[in-house]
């Protein structure tokens, strides 16, 4: 049973790690004027990677374990996820970016129906229903590349997540992160050297040559690390302290911090279209989270 102090504690770890979120889409697209999303990707992780190791050294590891594979899993799909991800940032408005990325509540509850035969109450039906129109929305149902890159991060984002709550019986916080951010720097670092002999406008989310960073480059690359290595870490630990309805819900907060540090970037102001289809796509999310 849940203690008042544990829900406050991880309501404020998932406040932090949606501003820590925010804050790394910044660097992101700062970076994505001179290197492509997978190497943003690659420098995302390596970077958590240390940060998260020196934890690890400080106060080591005791796992339960028994669930390998999920853990695998969970660093697989987050890492394409955040290619996808980290594309859509350097391609359009952070805005727009984040709202595409929040559509994973819709798909884990049909990813729960379809393949975990669990009812859909009329609530959630009516709920992913106002989901799906707020995508219609916000992509004009005009499905190019770029919006498919959107919807397919709230997929991915919605297994990687699922896999994020069934492992906390079974492994510390540091150990779901640290599998996260090895996969997060072997997959891009292998995209980036096959990018050397294989080039396709198909796979353009996953295919970017290596580009020495320079000058404030590697500032931004050490903020966005840090950055996304302790929103990592005090995401994993909010859903640990409180119910994942709660912590899901509060996540939403995110969407304001990134839509407000578009605006310090010179992000062009959202249409009106574009903020309806948010909106709907937000609220659909939140009656999902109440209903878990």
């Amino acid at each position: 049973m849940r203690h008042a102090t544990d829900t406050r504690r991880g309501i404020l770890l998932m406040l932090a790690a949606s501003f820590l979120f925010a804050l790394t889409m910044v660097f992101a697209k700062l970076l994505s004027h001179s290197m492509g999303s997978v190497e943003v990707t690659f420098w995302r992780n390596a970077i958590g990677l240390i940060v998260l190791l020196l934890f690890v050294l400080q106060k080591p590891i005791q796992n339960r374990g028994g669930r390998p594979f999920t853990l695998m899993f969970r660093g697989v799909i987050g890492t394409i996820a955040l290619l996808t991800f980290f594309y859509t940032i350097s391609a359009t408005s952070l805005s727009n970016a984040i709202v595409y990325a929040k559509t994973e509540p819709i798909f884990t509850a049909l990813l729960a129906f379809f393949l975990l035969n669990e009812k859909l109450k009329a609530p959630s039906v009516f709920a992913i229903g106002i989901g799906i129109l707020g995508v219609a929305v916000l992509s004009g149902l005009d499905f190019d590349y770029l919006h498919t890159m959107g919807i397919l991060t709230g997929f991915l984002s919605a297994l990687a997540y699922t896999s994020v709550r069934s492992l906390k019986a079974h492994y510390d916080a540091r150990t779901v992160v640290l599998s996260f951010m090895f996969f997060g720097v072997l997959i891009p670092g292998m995209l980036m050297v096959s990018a050397e002999f294989y080039t396709s406008p198909f796979f353009a989310f996953a295919l970017n040559p290596f580009v020495m960073p320079k000058g404030n480059d590697w500032i931004w690359i050490i903020l966005m690390g840090l950055a996304a290595a302790y929103g990592q870490l005090f995401m994993t630990r909010a859903y640990f302290y409180a119910k994942a309805g709660l912590v899901s819900t509060v996540s939403y907060s995110v969407v304001l911090f990134a839509s407000l540090f578009g605006i310090v970037l010179g992000d062009i102001l959202p249409t009106v279209t574009v903020l309806t289809g948010a909106i709907l796509i937000i609220l659909s999310g939140i009656l999902l989270s109440q209903e878990k």
